[in-house]
């Protein structure tokens, strides 16, 4: 076990500001790359420093880890993490594990204003096309990895906002780009309202053998590769798709059945290995909608404002603006029907704050709003982010 502590960045802001968090971090030494595990193992410990700092987790992208010698390696930070110290390192059975120490100061944000969570609706994971014969047991993963990836979402609090729809499973980035898709995304965002929908898909799930020599017996190898896709659920269109990928041991032989729950596989290298993909997977979309303005519907009319469907669990404070959008659907000459939005110039000011909704008055004159249920407001002060595919 080695046990070192190293300042490695700091910057001059006031102490009474900032506040000392503490996590570990654990990664698989796959070909004896110790460097790659330390690297792994520290942005584990590093972003749990920010969950438990309630930062959104796009400040890892301002969090660097490089490689120094054999020793030693970097950590070179940013805004909102002021000073970063390693206090252990210890290597056994294969893993590498490292524990951090951050000083952390929230009130820095990455954005030019504060940000709220976003609210998601997470679809379940299906089995792409082909995937289904690899194996008995893939449904149950799927269903698994799902399950794990929804907990995985769910613990980014300043990121996300999971939002309870029915049970729904969608195609591929491919087929989500159609007009019918983006109006089944835009009626499943709907209902539940959600300003964005995810949805995964498991592709490859085979199995592969290391070949034993005179002092090994063989070994399986399993492949792992699930595809995320973000969809905007106003507009139906597809923000961010990307596919996770990795291949590593398998811990059983392959005709011995496995429970996809239990921790024998996910205490195992592969089990490991798929839950460092999938916390990479709602980093990458963390950052991607970090500084996306927050949308919400008009839930209700009330005298002189209207309540929306954003609220204290979302980061929603009395005192915040939110702007009107009208909602206006056409429909094309081949039956497609679409849905636009307006700005309006009229401001609404949070008077009260429930968690799931919140009420507002209009900062005008005028007795009667041009509003209807359904229509959008848009928090105010931020500037519109632009996808890129």
């Amino acid at each position: 076990m080695r046990i070192f502590s190293v300042l490695l960045f700091s910057l001059y802001c006031s102490a009474l500001s900032a506040e000392w968090f503490s996590a570990s971090g654990t990664a698989v030494i796959f070909d004896d790359n110790r460097q790659l595990a330390r690297q792994q193992a520290a942005r584990q410990a590093l972003r749990d420093i920010l969950l438990q700092a309630d930062i959104s987790l796009a400040a890892l992208s301002v969090i660097n880890t490089e490689p120094l010698g054999e020793e030693l390696f970097s950590l070179t930070a940013g805004l909102p993490v002021l000073q970063i110290v390693v206090l252990e390192e210890d290597e056994r059975d294969n893993r590498l594990s490292i524990t951090l120490k951050a000083d952390v100061w929230p009130q820095a944000s990455l954005c030019p204003d504060r940000t709220l969570s976003k609210a998601v609706l997470l679809t379940s994971f299906n089995l792409a096309e082909g995937a289904t014969q690899v194996a008995q047991s893939n449904t149950g993963l799927a269903a698994e990895v799902s399950r794990r990836f929804a907990a995985t979402l769910q613990r980014a609090n300043a990121d996300f906002l999971i939002k309870q729809g029915a049970s729904y499973s969608l195609p591929g980035a491919d087929k989500l780009q159609s007009a019918a898709a983006a109006q089944q995304l835009q009626k499943i965002a709907q209902a539940a309202q959600a300003q964005f929908v995810v949805s995964g898909q498991l592709r490859n799930l085979s199995f592969g053998v290391l070949p034993g020599n005179l002092l090994s017996k063989k070994s399986w190898t399993r492949q792992f590769a699930l595809d995320i896709s973000v969809t905007d659920g106003i507009s139906g269109a597809l923000i961010q798709n990307n596919t996770y990928q990795t291949r590593t041991l398998w811990p059983v032989p392959l005709t011995t059945p496995i429970d996809s729950g239990s921790d024998q596989l996910w205490r195992s290298d592969y089990g490991l290995e798929v839950q460092r993909l999938l916390r990479d997977a709602v980093d990458d979309i963390a950052q991607t909608l970090a500084c996306t303005p927050v949308k919400a519907q008009v839930v209700r009319i009330v005298p002189q404002g209207v309540a929306i469907s954003a609220g204290s669990r979302q980061g929603v404070k009395s005192g915040d603006i939110f702007r009107l959008f009208y909602s206006d659907s056409f429909t094309d000459s081949w039956g497609n029907q679409y849905r636009q939005l307006t700005q309006d110039n009229i401001e609404l000011e949070v008077t009260q704050v429930y968690p799931d909704h919140a009420l507002t008055r209009a900062l005008t004159q005028s007795n009667v709003l041009p509003v209807q249920v359904r229509d959008l407001v848009q928090i105010a002060g931020l500037k519109e982010r632009k996808y890129a595919n």
